[in-house]
């Protein structure tokens, strides 16, 4: 279902480029097969890389993925951009509309681009309640939604392992789509994993595209680097300080397993001690964490829409879609991510490497 949907829009997105940008050029003879080879390559590009060959390796592969995850990008600014056009009726169909079309289009995708790539360091002060001296000023790195695979590669995870390093972190927690589709072709990713340090250890949950991946090969990839896979279970660690791993709940519809509820994982959890649950997807609510005991919630997986004007439609899916929220003694904070899913390119959402550091709260 999610396929043909999927194709359905991006046909039609397609027919508006093709009817309102390039029909209306008038090409006639060799310009016209040119136009029509491309473009229907370009249409063809996205889903023949992505739900054909994403399982093949190398660098052919790699490269017709890059560009045709960009061209997707870029479909959505000229659709956007299109139909702002045509609403405002700034200029009729024409070669004069096309060019100015391209040329905004083109413009936001070399920032989109850049932006991806300008991952920032969100430094958040939290407070929880009964939190002892020795874990006041506790420091918990966070990265979230990597997508390691054929976009997100070797040289952007080593700069953002040093750049978790050099936070010098107590401890570092990947909150889910640390891996993209492509699992069991990323051996040679598992050294820069090997490479993140904390006195205190690197701790993971599973977000959905672990499961997409294949659950079983994604976790023996990730504890190969190194990282603890917390799968519906908790560790107490610094002495006091409850970590709580919940899977994502892609294991119902992937696997056809249930997700274990909060109240089954947190069982035997201590009330008089500080308690963090990790949990990819941002669904629980600050009322049902503080029913449980549970005072922060680190998830991910909203990217904060990637691509303006998306975060619109997340927020109204997600009640927490990004950012920090508080109610009582439960906090929840959902990160924008550190990488890319389809289109290597952000758009008002700058990936991020969150440093929370732990106060005591009354």
């Amino acid at each position: 279902m999610f396929l043909l949907t999927f194709l359905l829009i991006y046909g039609a997105a397609h027919a508006l480029i093709w009817w309102r940008l390039v029909h209306p050029l008038n090409l006639t003879g060799g310009g016209l097969w040119t136009a029509r080879l491309t473009f229907l390559f370009l249409g063809l590009s996205f889903p023949v890389i992505h739900f054909l060959l994403r399982q093949h390796n190398g660098p052919v592969v790699t490269v017709a993925n890059f560009a045709s995850s960009v061209w997707m990008g870029m479909v959505v600014y000229l659709v956007l951009v299109t139909l702002a056009m045509e609403i405002i009726y700034v200029i009729r169909p024409g070669p004069w509309k096309t060019a100015i079309v391209a040329t905004i289009v083109t413009g936001i995708t070399i920032y989109g681009l850049w932006e991806a790539r300008a991952i920032v360091i969100t430094r958040l002060p939290v407070g929880i309640p009964n939190l002892p001296a020795h874990l006041t000023g506790f420091r918990i790195a966070q990265i979230s939604d990597v997508h390691m695979g054929l976009n997100v590669q070797g040289d952007r995870l080593e700069r953002i392992v040093t750049m978790v390093n050099d936070l010098q972190p107590d401890l570092i927690v990947i909150t889910g789509d640390l891996v993209d589709a492509e699992a069991l072709h990323m051996e040679e990713m598992v050294h820069p994993l090997r490479r993140l340090q904390a006195p205190h250890g690197t701790y993971a949950v599973t977000g959905n595209h672990e499961f997409y991946a294949g659950v079983d090969a994604a976790q023996r990839f990730i504890e190969s680097g190194g990282v603890v896979m917390l799968r519906n279970r908790w560790v107490t660690i610094a002495g006091d300080l409850q970590l709580i791993g919940r899977d994502d709940h892609a294991i119902t519809h992937v696997t056809g397993q249930p997700q274990p509820s909060l109240a089954e994982i947190t069982r035997g959890l201590d009330r008089s001690k500080p308690a963090i649950l990790l949990h990819h997807t941002p669904t629980p609510t600050l009322a049902e964490l503080e029913s449980l005991g549970i005072h922060l919630q680190l998830s991910g997986h909203t990217h904060k829409g990637q691509l303006w004007p998306f975060h619109y439609i997340v927020k109204r899916v997600f009640t927490t879609y990004y950012g920090l929220f508080t109610n009582g003694a439960a906090t929840i904070y959902v990160s924008r991510g550190t990488g890319t899913w389809g289109p290597p390119l952000r758009v008002g959402a700058r990936p991020e490497i969150t440093l929370i550091t732990l106060e005591p709260r009354a």
